[in-house]
């Protein structure tokens, strides 16, 4: 656990680093969006570098390898392109405006979320997709609402992020992110069906939608 901790405490000022001089060093902290997008961003990763566990490995997860590459480019994006779009570029959605401050809040919202997410299932939200050990259906907090809040969190999160920097390579990532959530939504659903039965059918009926109230 503690060599977790240390592990994403050391992403975290790496990436805070990369973000700054990416953004064109000390003027981005001078920015109020720069700076304020800087506080939400490491708000976020010690929200999930304190709730979320890697999990044991499964044959679940070993199937998801693409997807974690994939979202491990889209992530490089958010760091690294995101604040060098923000500080090299005037358009076309405009710096420093109603929509960034509209997209720090939405992040802002997201992480919130996320957290309450991870409150709620505490050991059971893990990076690896797979069953923990005394694994348990949990139905309570944001899960009365929507079956995967964790994932919804994310996509509000790096819409934000693209809001916020007025990064369109921000926005595109997360769009093409999400047909990967939603096929890791179906994996993810077909192992819980498998372990919890007409248990989990039953709570589906229940929470009708998936990731996106009125949506999907």
């Amino acid at each position: 656990m503690a060599r977790h901790l240390i592990g994403r405490l050391i992403f975290i000022a790496i990436s805070c680093l990369i973000i700054i001089l990416a953004g064109g060093g000390v003027a981005f902290v001078r920015r109020p969006v720069g700076v304020t997008y800087l506080a939400l961003w490491v708000a976020w990763w010690i929200v999930l570098a304190l709730g979320r566990r890697r999990g044991v490995p499964s044959e679940y997860d070993r199937k998801q390898r693409v997807i974690v590459s994939l979202g491990t480019a889209a992530l490089a994006v958010v760091i690294i392109a995101s604040p060098w779009e923000y500080a090299h570029f005037a358009g076309p959605i405009p710096r420093d405006g109603t929509l960034a401050w509209a997209g720090l809040v939405l992040f802002a919202v997201g992480i919130v979320l996320q957290a309450a997410a991870l409150w709620v299932l505490r050991g059971f939200y893990t990076s690896r997709l797979g069953l923990q050990p005394g694994h348990r259906l949990v139905a309570s907090g944001p899960y009365r609402i929507v079956r995967h809040p964790g994932y919804l969190s994310n996509l509000m999160c790096m819409m934000g992020i693209g809001l916020a920097l007025s990064s369109l390579l921000a926005l595109g990532s997360t769009i093409l992110v999400v047909p990967l959530i939603v096929w890791r939504i179906e994996r993810e659903e077909e192992m819980l069906l498998t372990q919890f039965g007409v248990v989990y059918e039953a709570y589906k009926q229940k929470t009708k939608w998936r990731l996106i109230p009125g949506v999907f």
